[in-house]
């Protein structure tokens, strides 16, 4: 399992480590990913990529289960995620 957030190396409001390579600024619209995979590299890539990339698009490429949590609160995971989510 592997996780990432925005809030950890955080330079300043709104200033994280995630960029969008596309813009060179810092990610908005994910806060936070956890990823459970066969694989610790593999986990790690898959939570920095949920947060520019449709869960649905790497599951064609890789087998994990994720849970991410928006800036507009949601909380988006897949069926299977062996956890428990609660506020």
């Amino acid at each position: 399992m592997c996780a990432s957030a925005t809030n950890r190396r955080a330079w300043g409001p709104g200033l994280h480590h995630v960029l969008d390579a596309r813009t060179g600024y810092p990610t908005d619209d994910i806060l936070a990913t956890w990823v459970v995979a066969d694989d610790a590299a593999v986990a790690d890539a898959l939570a920095t990529a949920l947060f520019l990339t449709a869960p649905h698009q790497l599951a064609a490429i890789h087998r994990f289960t994720y849970v991410r949590v928006g800036s507009d609160g949601r909380v988006d995971s897949s069926p299977d995620f062996d956890g428990e989510l609660f506020a």
